[in-house]
């Protein structure tokens, strides 16, 4: 079996993925080490801005002759009715071939008469069939820090037990795992402490914010798959917590956020004007920008020194980033595989 060490302690092996029809291939499958910062016996929580980095396995690959609006099917597909939704859990599609690579939607339905996955969104312009694809479950609260929190984050009530943050629009959700007070034991959404959320889905490209009360840190060990190729990221207008979705660090130069178009990338400008890349120090958020107007020089620039380059700034992995999207409309940041060598 082959052994590869990537940086941070990321360790992957080779493994057999499933295929639709007989070919098989190799993808690599291993670990990250998530940790949630303490807060030193201080009266504040501390703030671990995390992503997975890893994905669950494949549980299906295939190849669709068939694309509709919001369906792809498969003519050899030999899955059977709601295998890739409902009671089975939450799953998705990315599409692994064509201009539209690395973009991911969700499964509505799986019908094994007409081999056929519906979606819950639209495919994107440029999906077009024959395309090739990938059906993996969506991680949950639950499978990646354990049902009964073997994550080892602290338990306790709304106030005292540690917090995953997700994102949901314009807030924030609030989850932490219930042992006192009434609703029972489990996972629960602070506000609703009798509904088990620990089927929570974590969306593969955004971040989470882990908060913690005790003084000391902890290490959340994920086990999972390495997301191979390239993703495409949807960027929102405004401030966007968005995760390093693979398992190797990347640098703001080979990132692909700039592109020199504002349509596809990041738009350029000063430190005023220009979209903005925020991140987390361990104690604040810095910033930084692609710099196209003024003194200094034309590149990635950190905030207050307009004069240095910083495309070699690292975006860790298993971290978030906040990007601030002040320009236009949104785009889609189409981020390359990393490491490129994998």
């Amino acid at each position: 079996m082959n052994l590869l060490r990537l940086t941070s302690g990321v360790v992957l092996l080779s493994a057999t993925s499933v295929f639709a029809q007989t070919t098989t291939t190799t993808d690599p499958v291993g670990f990250i080490t998530l940790n949630a910062a303490g807060n030193g016996g201080g009266g504040s929580p501390a703030l671990s801005f995390r992503s997975l980095g890893m994905t669950r396995a494949v549980e299906y690959q295939g190849s669709a002759e068939t694309v509709g609006a919001n369906s792809l099917t498969d003519n050899e597909a030999t899955w059977t009715d709601n295998q890739f939704n409902g009671a089975n859990g939450s799953f998705f599609v990315e599409i692994t071939s064509g201009p539209r690579s690395g973009t991911t939607y969700d499964i509505q339905t799986t019908t094994a008469a007409t081999k056929s996955l519906t979606l819950v969104q639209n495919l994107a312009v440029g999906v077009a069939a024959p395309v090739s694809f990938k059906v993996r479950k969506h991680w949950t609260i639950a499978t990646v820090f354990g049902p009964n929190n073997e994550g080892g984050l602290s338990g306790g009530d709304t106030a005292s037990a540690d917090k995953i943050l997700l994102q949901n629009g314009a807030i924030y959700d609030s989850y932490y795992y219930q042992t006192v007070g009434a609703g029972g034991t489990g996972w629960r959404k602070e506000g609703d402490p009798a509904t088990d959320a620990g089927a929570t889905v974590f969306i593969p490209e955004e971040g989470l914010i882990l908060k913690r009360s005790q003084a000391s840190s902890t290490n959340v060990v994920l086990m999972g798959a390495v997301k191979m190729g390239q993703t495409s990221i949807p960027i929102l207008t405004g401030n966007n917590l968005i995760g390093n979705v693979y398992a190797a660090n990347m640098t703001l130069g080979d990132s692909g956020l700039y592109t020199g178009n504002a349509q596809t990338g990041v738009a350029g400008g000063d430190v005023t004007g220009a979209d903005q890349v925020l991140i987390w120090s361990g104690t604040r958020y810095e910033t930084y920008y692609y710099q196209t107007a003024g003194l200094g020089g034309t590149g990635w620039r950190k905030g207050g020194d307009a004069g240095s380059d910083a495309s070699g700034t690292v975006i860790p992995l298993g971290s978030s980033v906040i990007l601030r999207r002040k320009n236009g409309t949104g785009f889609d940041w189409v981020v390359p595989q990393h490491p490129s060598g994998l």
